[in-house]
């Protein structure tokens, strides 16, 4: 192993634990983060691994594709995972945490390891003397994704996104809203419910489907992120679509008439203290005065000052079926691959949809460029794990490709599994396989001597 110097480019989610992971291991990181010095649409400040959208990881239990995800991350020893824990509020049964202490927290976990070098400015090119990561994300600046692009010779692919309203609790008006959890999980109650009867509910859909967007109308809808749609989006899509996504009223018990509510929307907390709370599922691209007319609808959010509102920005992903091999790595066969040190791909840039997933991503890219140059040759995860699962995802060729999450359709089924016990037994593989990998790991080691 000669090089002992790596580069990673970007410090959000993936590119933060790519760099912390590759500290680990030994090697001296060079970690690039562009902003403040130059912003984004949507990012605000430098702060880094800053979370933009939502501020939930999602569920964390084993019968949940993200539950399971994470116990994994944790289990390979992810920086990332640590760090949200440590910054969590209140949440029900999911990993939720506080953005700005998390960002702080990720920020002082790297300026406190002495292997990394944080430099606050932007990489224009892939061209380098040491191997890289590059973990620039969905918002990549115009020259590093121009770079990017005209050398992997492929056409920019891209998706819009959305960004979730916050509220001002003291804002809320509690006679017409009510603290629980959805099916009563967690020790404590955590949401805000905010419920709408029927003619309230019509009437708001209406609006939401009359309403101005802030970018001309329509985005093409192959644009938009199923997994992330705007709130307004879904209304056109029918007058029920909500009452059976984001504001489905299920699991939340009977209104004090004695029947089931009509229509609810959950808010999340934003922060320990509980001062700020988000509206969850309702990424929007409407115009802001627009968004607050149209909230305002809501009994329960008539009065509502909002310390953000919703926003719309363009999210950009490579090939990565065409790209990338099962370690992330840009094939080296590649003619693309010339004139570059080896490079690796992780985070949104490869079309893993989601935070757990950047991180899973970082995780994986740092460990096979590790593997790689000390050993000269990854050493894969196992084909059960959540990780080897979402990867083959990614770079199984696929013409239609689009960015996707981690679920359980994802793991490979190697039985008929009965609908109720199917999540228990594809965790238990998963998990089974990971801790006999992480055994023989032991036996491979990855410090650099």
């Amino acid at each position: 192993m000669e090089t002992k110097r790596v580069r990673v480019i970007g410090a959000g989610l993936a590119g933060s634990e790519a760099a912390l992971q590759l500290a680990s291991f030994g090697f001296d990181v060079d970690l690039y983060e562009m902003r403040p010095e130059k912003p984004t649409p949507a990012h605000r400040g430098g702060a880094l691994a800053q979370l933009v959208c939502s501020n939930s990881f999602k569920g964390l239990a084993l019968t949940s594709a993200h539950g399971l995800l994470k116990n994994e991350l944790n289990m390979l020893g992810s920086f990332l995972l640590k760090a949200a824990e440590r910054t969590a509020v209140p949440a029900g049964e999911s990993l939720t945490v506080n953005r700005d202490l998390f960002s702080e927290e990720v920020e002082r976990l790297i300026l406190a390891c002495p292997n990394i070098t944080l430099h606050r400015e932007e990489v224009k090119t892939l061209e380098g003397e040491f191997p890289t990561i590059v973990a620039a994300g969905p918002l990549a600046s115009d020259t590093l994704a121009d770079d990017i692009f005209k050398r992997l010779g492929s056409e920019r692919l891209h998706f819009f996104d959305a960004i979730a309203p916050v509220v001002e609790t003291e804002s809320i008006d509690f006679e017409h809203a009510f603290y629980k959890n959805r099916w009563e999980k967690g020790e404590t109650e955590d949401f805000i419910n905010c419920p709408l009867d029927k003619e309230t509910y019509d009437l708001f859909v209406q609006k939401l489907r009359e309403a101005e967007s802030i970018e001309p109308r329509p985005f093409e809808k192959h644009e938009l992120f199923e997994g992330c749609l705007p709130i307004e989006e879904m209304a056109r899509r029918g007058t029920e679509t909500l009452r059976y996504g984001p504001m489905r009223p299920v699991g939340l018990g009977i209104n004090p008439t004695g029947k089931k509510w009509h229509a609810v929307i959950q808010l999340r907390a934003e922060n320990a203290q509980k001062t700020l709370f988000n509206m969850v599922g309702f990424q929007t691209r409407l115009k802001w005065g627009t968004q607050k007319e149209i909230f305002s609808m809501v009994p329960a959010l008539k009065n509502a000052r909002f310390a953000r509102l919703g926003c719309m920005h363009r999210n950009t992903f490579i090939e990565s079926p065409k790209l990338l091999d099962e370690t992330l790595r840009l094939r080296p066969e590649l003619p693309c691959a010339n004139g570059i040190p080896p490079t690796w791909f992780a985070g949104q840039i490869t079309g893993a949809e989601g935070y757990t997933e950047a991180i899973a991503t970082g995780w994986y890219a740092a460990w096979n460029l590790a593997s790689t140059l000390i050993h000269g040759k990854p050493k894969p995860l196992p084909e059960e794990s959540c990780i080897a699962s979402l990867l083959r995802q990614l770079v199984f060729p696929n013409e239609n490709f689009q960015p996707m999450n981690f679920n359980f359709g994802l793991l490979p089924h190697k039985q008929e599994m009965k609908k109720k016990n199917k999540k228990e037994i594809l965790g238990n593989e998963a998990i089974l396989a990971v801790t006999k990998w992480l055994q023989e790991r032991e036996q491979f080691p990855y410090a650099i001597t």
